[in-house]
């Protein structure tokens, strides 16, 4: 996982909503036994912004600038069936979302401006990242053991992630989707 360097007086956020249980916990146990080691620091979700350096008095406006998106943007489901990489690109294997990709996009694109905006190393494509930076055998592995899962869900929220000290990302803020 690529981290941005972080200035003094500033804070490393990411942007992303969870997966839900059942499937959070048997994504992250497979994550485990793949030898992944962001596995235990970042909970199953998909990425609307990655990790990203903020001043420290930008956070407000961050706040609100996110808290105006979601009034724009309805609740949605997505749906995750099978499996993609992102090799040779990155080392990643991926659960691939086939409903509510277009949403994610939209979503991604309205959320990566102002005090958000900057450089992206890829092209923004929504899933659910099963495995990075493990030998080729092991993506091939997840890719496999993933290939079947299908499940559907309700986005109904947004969540700010803070980087803490100890390497895990944690929620820090909550922001209804309220599409009025």
């Amino acid at each position: 996982m690529f981290l941005p360097p972080c200035g003094p007086n500033q804070t490393r956020i990411g942007i992303s909503f969870p997966v839900p249980q059942p499937w959070a916990n048997e994504i992250e146990l497979a994550r485990i036994g793949y030898g992944d080691e962001y596995a235990e620091m970042i909970p199953p979700h998909i990425t609307i912004i990655g990790p990203t350096a903020v001043n420290n008095a930008d956070l407000p406006a961050i706040t609100v600038q996110l808290d105006n998106i979601c009034d724009l943007i309805r609740p949605f489901t997505v749906r995750l069936d099978g499996t993609g990489t992102f090799r040779p690109l990155s080392p990643v294997a991926f659960i691939r979302v086939t409903e509510g990709f277009d949403e994610c996009v939209t979503l991604q694109a309205a959320v990566h401006r102002g005090k958000l905006a900057s450089p992206k190393r890829f092209d923004y494509h929504p899933h659910v990242t099963l495995a990075h930076g493990v030998p080729e055998p092991t993506l091939d592995r997840a890719e496999a053991e993933f290939a079947n899962l299908s499940a559907r869900f309700p986005v109904e929220a947004l969540w700010l992630y803070h980087h803490e000290a100890d390497g895990v990302w944690r929620k820090a803020i909550r922001f209804d989707l309220r599409g009025r």
